[in-house]
């Protein structure tokens, strides 16, 4: 529990955005993100399942849980009205108009009709849905853990393989081969791509203030210190890499499907611990 003017001389971390109602906006922008993500790459496959799933995830579960987290959720028209200087403004516009052109899309889509501006108008929608979030969390300058520039590429790496892994279990449920080794292949790419990006985000950060080697103890040694190592590298990364390394033909579907699970819970856990242990800078400076 946070004392009177211990934020005056301690790191104090933020609230608002993970605790009580705040658990909704983290869930919220994990659908949205991996909504997003597997209509971008479903639509490299075109498939439309995989774009299906996406809309829907985006949409009905990421769109409603952050309706749900709105004090004043029809007001929620409010916060598209500065996209001049305000990221939040700026994703509520890239999500209103990918829900509603995705969704035109597919409906054209199922019966056979394709519009070749459209698909690339949503391809580029569903890019900035997933890529907004981590600019929404990087340009709020007090807390460290956010303030970088590898946040909204390390939420773009991750939002991508879940969509991509999303995309793998439709190939896999409808039996296309092709489609499969092209898809583990954006699968393998983007694992490859998150593992980089994080671990060099951690250490990045470690080197910053105090507030951010804060944050970072909290997660690698703290009271986060099980998820990210059990939740985040053992089952999130541990066994998509060692399913990556056995290859998906000689992989039983039905591992396949837990692989994608544990790749998802993995994300989920990081997404976690990086609104969790994001700390402000004391007012105070400690001097030495």
């Amino acid at each position: 529990m946070v004392k009177a003017y211990d934020w005056m001389v301690k790191c104090t971390p933020q609230t608002e955005w993970i605790e009580h109602k705040g658990i909704l906006l983290w869930l919220a922008f994990f659908f949205i993100e991996l909504g997003a993500g597997a209509y971008f790459v479903g639509s490299f496959f075109n498939s439309l399942p995989a774009k299906g799933i996406g809309w829907l995830l985006c949409g009905l579960l990421g769109g409603g849980l952050h309706f749900l987290y709105l004090g004043r959720p029809f007001r929620f028209y409010r916060m598209v009205v500065r996209p001049q200087t305000s990221w939040i403004s700026r994703g509520m516009i890239f999500v209103s108009l990918f829900l509603l052109l995705g969704f035109i899309n597919i409906v054209l889509g199922f019966f056979s009709i394709t519009s070749s501006i459209l698909s690339v108008l949503t391809i580029v929608l569903s890019f900035l849905v997933v890529i907004y979030g981590g600019f929404a969390m990087c340009c709020i300058n007090g807390i460290p853990l956010w303030n970088t520039a590898l946040l909204p590429i390390i939420y773009v790496a991750s939002g991508l393989w879940g969509g991509a892994g999303i995309t793998l279990g439709v190939a896999v449920a409808k039996g296309s081969a092709q489609m499969l080794t092209g898809v583990e292949e954006w699968v393998h790419l983007l694992l490859i791509s998150f593992i980089i990006l994080l671990f060099t985000y951690l250490i990045s950060i470690n080197y910053g203030t105090i507030a951010a080697k804060t944050s970072i103890s909290e997660i690698i040694k703290g009271k986060g210190w099980y998820i990210f190592w059990i939740v985040v590298v053992i089952i999130g990364i541990g066994i998509p890499v060692i399913a990556m390394m056995t290859g998906s033909r000689s992989t039983p579907a039905a591992i396949l499907y837990l692989t994608l699970l544990c790749e998802l819970l993995g994300d989920l856990g990081m997404r976690y611990l990086i609104l969790k242990y994001g700390f402000y800078n004391p007012l105070i400076p400690k001097t030495t």
